[in-house]
Order: C-alpha cells, then sequence, then structure tokens
C-alpha cells in the first residue's frame, strides 16, 4: 500500500492475498495489525535486554521486530521496484536494510515497527469497506423464482430479464426492480431506502431491488435486470467513491511523486560525496536519516 503514490498506477487488489479475503471478523484479525503488534512487543523486549546489557538477546529481538515490522511493506516495496514504482516504502526499505548493514539493529526495529502501524492503519480501513461494499452484495438473493409460461421456475438471479414475472414469497427479498401486478403486502424498504416502518403495496405500485416482502405474496414484474437494478447502481457509486481520490490525496500524490526520487538521489549523493571526503560510516549513517 504504502508505494502506490509514485508509481504510473497502484497494484491490483490480490497481489497481497490477505487484503482481498472475506471480510475480517475484528481489527485484530487483520494479519498487518497482528504484525505490528509482534514488531511492537519484541522491540521492547529489545529494548529491556539492551538496558539489562545482555547484547545477543537485544540483537535476536530487534532482527525479529525487522522481520515481523517489514513483512507489511518490504515484499510490497519491492513489487513495486520491479515495476518501477517508488514510494514511502522503497524508502523505509532502503533506511532499514541500510540500518541493519551498519549493524543500528534497535533504529531499524523501530522503523520498522512505526512504519508498520500505518500499514496496519490502512489494511483495516480498507478491509471495511470492502466488507461494507460486500454487504451490499449480499442483498442480492441467491436465488429467484419467476413465473414463465404458467410454471413457476428458479433461476439465478442474473437469468432475470425485464417483462419477467416474479413471485416474491412472504420474507423472500426482491432481486431487482419492479411493478406489483398482483397481490397485496407490507414490504420492508428499509436496505435501499432507510425507511424503517414497512409499506403497503398493491397492484401498480413500484418495488426498489432489495425490498423484503411481508406476509402476503406478491407477483413483480421485473422491470430492469439485476445488472441495472437500482441496488446495482447504489453498488456502482460505492465503488467510484471508493475509487475517487480526495483533493489532499492528489496533492500528496502530485508531492510524492518527484519527491520520493528526488530524495533518494540526494541520499546518494550525501553517502557517496561525504565517503570521499571522510569517514564514510558517518555519511552513509546521514544519508540514512535524510532517506527515513
Amino acid at each position: 500500500m504504502a508505494d502506490a503514490c509514485c508509481g504510473s498506477a497502484a497494484p491490483p487488489d490480490g497481489e497481497d492475498g490477505e487484503r482481498t479475503s472475506g471480510p475480517p471478523a475484528s481489527f485484530w484479525s487483520i494479519t498487518e495489525v497482528r504484525l505490528s503488534v509482534v514488531a511492537g512487543v519484541l522491540l521492547v523486549a529489545g529494548l529491556i535486554s539492551a538496558a539489562a546489557g545482555t547484547a545477543a538477546a537485544a540483537d535476536a529481538f530487534f532482527l525479529a521486530a525487522i522481520a515481523a515490522g517489514g513483512w507489511t511493506f518490504v515484499p510490497e516495496a519491492l513489487r513495486g521496484l520491479v515495476k518501477g514504482h517508488l514510494g514511502v516504502g522503497t524508502l523505509m526499505t532502503i533506511a532499514a536494510i541500510g540500518a541493519v548493514i551498519l549493524g543500528e539493529l534497535g533504529e531499524a526495529a523501530s522503523l520498522a515497527f512505526l512504519f508498520s502501524i500505518s500499514e496496519a492503519l490502512e489494511g483495516w480501513a480498507m478491509a471495511r469497506t470492502r466488507s461494507g461494499l460486500r454487504a451490499l452484495l449480499d442483498l442480492v438473493p441467491p436465488k429467484v423464482t419467476v413465473r414463465r409460461n404458467s410454471e413457476s421456475v428458479v433461476v439465478d438471479p442474473g437469468d432475470v430479464v425485464v417483462g419477467d414475472l416474479v413471485v416474491l414469497a412472504p420474507g423472500e427479498r426482491l432481486a431487482t426492480d419492479g411493478i406489483v401486478r398482483s397481490g397485496r403486502s407490507s414490504v420492508d424498504l428499509s436496505a435501499i431506502t432507510g425507511e424503517s416502518v414497512p409499506v403497503e403495496v398493491g397492484p401498480g405500485d413500484s418495488l426498489l431491488a432489495a425490498a423484503i416482502n411481508g406476509n402476503g405474496a406478491l407477483d413483480v414484474e421485473a422491470i430492469t435486470t439485476t445488472t441495472d437494478s437500482s441496488l446495482a447502481r447504489v453498488v456502482h457509486l460505492v465503488e467510484e467513491a471508493q475509487q475517487r481520490k480526495g483533493s489532499n490525496q492528489r496533492l500528496a500524490e502530485r508531492i510524492a511523486r518527484p519527491m520520493v526520487p528526488a530524495i533518494m538521489v540526494v541520499a546518494a549523493a550525501i553517502a557517496i560525496g561525504g565517503s570521499l571526503l571522510s569517514d564514510p560510516e558517518v555519511w552513509i549513517s546521514r544519508s540514512l536519516v535524510v532517506l527515513v
């Protein structure tokens, strides 16, 4: 997620399998959240071990914290780098690797932990958004009963065509928009309109997709397919809203796109130029500070 800002296009959902799975059961079910917590615990253990004078144990804890925290952004940063995408995750990866090479394991562990927190929060926000969209899609019933040639047949919602007479039994949900042709009942429209009180309907009344029938039987003529229903349009609008970027985000991306490679060039110049004039270790450390 961290490297999506500076490439030609963000990686599509599905490149990091965890984020495209089912809706999260809780905040702690997000992989990035668990890894961030593990990294924090290991970092604290490393700091305590270092204060106690057990350097070997501290280094082991720090390396484990780096691995746990880094797993939330390093793989994606490397995949993005192969595709020419540069982002903040790329800078953090280079800085963490450089700190490890210089033997500053505590600093590398702290960096990995802090950056993993942002990845965890972003992963949770994305999972919540997808869960809400999936809840809308679940309003479409898995099967629909329609009357064709005086016979009732059960079909998939996608097979409903305009003009089909949908047989809506008590308690069933309407798959598409339609007009009541026979029967009277009260219907629950709260899922699509927010109306909390059931509405009485009869022949000639219009119904929206996702309406739940009450205690009467209804024959409803489909006036749209399920892909063109009011519910489908709501889902489409939600998807567009998710993909539409706010003005602040667009500004941040415009700034980050040239900034990230510029910072990498500046850091490299500091490391190389300083190493030629003085102690390489000192100037490489300073270049890593610039990256962070």
